[in-house]
């Protein structure tokens, strides 16, 4: 008998903890802001399927089984169609819904994977919707988030299935065959567009062959599939390593270990503290479960009440991770998961006068504990930092996540240890209680406005109120510049402080 989607999340446990929150943001921009241009191009691709009759003419083994389980099951295939017509029914932005039927998805899926993701980023002609980053994503965006959708992708046996269909497709974006998808990718338009996310946000700087190691005189830049493409390489020296861990020390970084560097090329998301073994992480505020995040690894008690920093990669961002210590790798683990649930408060089911126009954008903390993800459990060689674990998370068809490193390795910060295939999505670096975080961006964080920061750069530094002879003042309003700035207010030794309030430090 299959589980219900209560059954599959857990239990109800103590909400407790403390959260910094930020404006909601769409994860990586993988899917247009605006709603009706998804679903255009949704008619676009539906009306596709059917003049060549993809699912009948080249049928697919994966799609097929997929299908005939859904229509072999009553209780599936009631979930798979109610989702449809629970979508249309209450949201139609267009007059008329693309996709109606669970057939119909299987149709336009059976096009989907034949082909690489096109890349848009035009709203003129109305044929260019923004850019589909998530092809399969944009189908299912309000679908998911119904009351059916919600119960059908958080059973275990429907994303067992599906993860056939996704290999499938992995394996023709890592072919020769998915080169053709490069095209729109390879444009001037775009190559402007990733250099100007390379840089920073920053217009004017290197150009995308300065930056990224490629071949300009071959059609393709010498990428031998779109995945390739997609988890390409920086130039030396483009990603210098902050603060190396045999660099002399320096008033600004006395110890050097004690420097954390970013793992991704990200844009922060959030820092929760205190966060807990249980929790209940399907509410709308999403709190951290660190047993389902690190599924029920061991080491899980030893980080209960530490800190999260989560944040999310563009599509258009680098996609390969990076050691943010140094130290031995204590374990591995890859984690199945599902590939398209969302946070039921942030869905059509929960939120039905504003849901989630990029589904599941506004549901990182919460597919932290569900999708498909991939944990480093490292020992970092300096013990003030200590145990600390990172979850590297594949939302929606983004689910390939490899380890390039074994576990019992030694790594050394900046070391290259894995990458997402097919993008990336989001992860959390999670510490120990105890280790005191010196952000270089101090959370909250303005979504809005925010730009990545470059892999290998500064993230944090682990210290206290007195970090090695320098003190930090806390002044009455926010200071800007970042670690450095705050750690040069004052140095003093042995002497304290009073902040108004009557708190010694």
């Amino acid at each position: 008998m299959s589980r219900s989607c209560w059954d599959v999340i857990g239990g109800a446990d103590s909400v407790s903890r403390r959260l910094v929150l930020i404006p909601h943001r769409p994860i990586g921009k993988w899917l247009p802001g605006q709603r009706p241009a998804i679903q255009d191009w949704i008619a676009s691709k539906l009306k596709q399927a059917r003049k060549r009759n993809f699912a009948a003419l080249d049928p697919n083994p994966k799609i097929d089984a997929f299908q005939k389980l859904v229509n072999n099951t009553p209780y599936l295939k009631t979930l798979a169609n109610d989702m449809f017509t629970q979508s249309s029914k209450h949201y139609d932005p267009t007059g008329e819904p693309a996709l109606k039927t669970f057939d119909e998805f299987i149709d336009v899926l059976s096009l989907i994977i034949q082909s690489a993701p096109p890349f848009f980023d035009k709203q003129d002609p109305p044929t260019a919707m923004g850019m589909i980053g998530f092809p399969i994503n944009a189908v299912l965006d309000w679908p998911m988030g119904t009351v059916a959708g919600y119960e059908f992708w958080l059973l275990p046996e429907v994303n067992a299935s599906f993860k056939g269909i996704l290999d499938t497709w992995g394996s023709f974006l890592e072919s020769p065959a998915s080169q053709s998808g490069l095209e729109g990718w390879l444009s001037e338009d775009a190559l402007h567009m990733l250099a100007t996310v390379a840089n920073t946000g920053e217009d004017g700087g290197p150009t995308f062959d300065e930056i990224f190691v490629c071949n300009p005189d071959d059609k393709y830049y010498g990428y031998k599939s779109w995945d390739n493409f997609f988890i390409r390489e920086f130039k030396d020296g483009m990603r210098p390593i902050v603060c190396p861990d045999d660099a002399p020390p320096t008033p600004e970084y006395p110890d050097p270990t004690l420097v954390i560097a970013n793992a991704c090329e990200s844009a922060p998301l959030q820092v929760a503290e205190g966060v807990k073994l249980h929790d209940q992480f399907w509410l709308k505020s999403q709190p951290y479960s660190l047993d389902r995040m690190l599924n029920s690894n061991p080491n899980t008690s030893k980080l209960v009440n530490g800190t999260v920093y989560q944040a999310f990669l563009s599509a258009k961002s680098y996609h390969r991770w990076h050691a943010p210590v140094s130290g031995k790798v204590v374990d591995i683990e890859l984690v199945p998961g599902s590939y398209y649930s969302e946070n039921y408060f942030e869905g059509l089911a929960g939120n039905p006068d504003d849901p989630d126009p990029a589904a599941p954008n506004y549901s990182q903390p919460y597919i932290s504990a569900v999708a498909t993800r991939g944990i480093i459990w490292i020992q970092a060689d300096n013990p003030k930092i200590g145990l600390m674990a990172i979850v590297f998370i594949g939302m929606a068809e983004v689910s390939g996540c490899e380890f390039i490193v074994e576990k019992d390795a030694h790594i050394t910060k900046g070391q290259q240890i894995g990458m997402f295939h097919f993008g990336g999505s989001s992860h959390c670096m999670i510490f120990q209680p105890g280790v005191k975080l010196l952000w270089k961006r101090p959370p909250p964080y303005d979504m809005d406005t925010e730009n990545n920061s470059r892999v290998n750069s500064l993230l944090a530094v682990v210290g206290n109120l007195r970090y090695l002879g320098m003190v930090i003042i806390y002044l009455d309003r926010p200071v800007s510049g970042g670690i450095a700035e705050v750690m040069d207010v004052v140095e003093v030794t042995n002497v304290s402080l009073t902040r108004r309030g009557g708190v010694n430090h």
